[in-house]
């Protein structure tokens, strides 16, 4: 069943350094999160969903962005942002599957997917839930432990690419994949790393990464109860909230302009 959302969103553009870089290419790793993998196309991603759980409940979620043309605001034409498939019984044995896609005006593409297993009633041990991580994606760049240590956190990285954000094991931010999003305010995770000197000036050459987490019982239980997987493709998303940055700011100026050159003067 496919049920639809749409949200709304204004969208102010103030900074001129949202505006620049140009778009990577659409080359990513081979990895694949229930055979969905970073720069799929929508059809591609929902052909891949129908395969892997025909039976699941699909939502689809639409978003629309808009500018404001001096006087009210207008609309822009709505757009694919999400889709979520959702199967099993929660919290006893449930999971979930959230893929993002780019907004326009660049064609879309996957650029985030999240699969949340959860185990309640099942838990697995998490040398087993470890080693089929690890067959599956191979040996990760890093593994960590989680603040309260109950679990395990591995990372993978995109080779030949500089890992964007802090990587520092103590981090938050080595513990995920870098933030993305569809709408331009989120280039603001990449400002603030270049001015830190954790990104480069252009954010688009940040590599694309893969974490999984494996959260057990508890430090002494080594029961995994769920198992999250989240992928994101930081390059081409940063591509994508600039073009739509640039293409807002665009259409607000041409607005703006010709606002002030309509209107008939009132008789004096």
């Amino acid at each position: 069943m496919h049920k639809g959302s749409t949200r709304r969103c204004a969208v102010l553009v103030a900074a001129s350094a949202l505006l620049v870089g140009t778009a990577p290419s659409l080359a990513a790793p081979d990895w694949d999160i229930v055979g969905i993998r970073l720069g799929m196309t929508p059809a591609q991603a929902r052909a891949a969903l129908q395969a892997y759980a025909p039976k699941a409940e699909v939502t689809e979620y639409s978003r629309q962005f808009s500018y404001h043309d001096g006087v009210r605001d207008q609309p822009l034409p709505v757009f694919l942002g999400s889709i979520t498939a959702r199967q099993g019984s929660a919290p006893a044995h449930a999971e979930t599957v959230e893929v993002m896609f780019s907004a326009p005006p660049m064609e879309q593409r996957v650029i985030r997917v999240i699969r949340t297993l959860t185990l309640h009633d099942d838990p697995v041990a998490l040398e087993r839930a470890t080693a089929s991580v690890t067959q599956k994606y191979g040996r990760p760049s890093a593994v960590l432990a989680p603040h309260l240590n109950n679990g395990s956190i591995s990372r993978w990285v995109e080779a030949g690419k500089p890992v964007c954000g802090d990587t520092a094991p103590t981090s938050h931010d080595a513990r995920q994949a870098p933030p993305v999003d569809n709408a331009p305010g989120g280039l603001g995770h990449y400002d603030a790393w270049h001015r830190r000197k954790l990104a480069p000036a252009d954010a688009s050459n940040c590599g694309a990464a893969l974490v999984v987490n494996l959260v057990t019982r508890n430090a002494q239980d080594p029961l995994v109860r769920e198992m999250k997987f989240v992928m994101t493709d930081p390059g081409y998303a940063v591509a994508a909230m600039r073009a739509t940055a640039r293409q807002i700011a665009d259409l607000q100026a041409q607005a703006r302009k010709a606002r002030q050159n309509a209107g008939a003067v009132p008789k004096l």
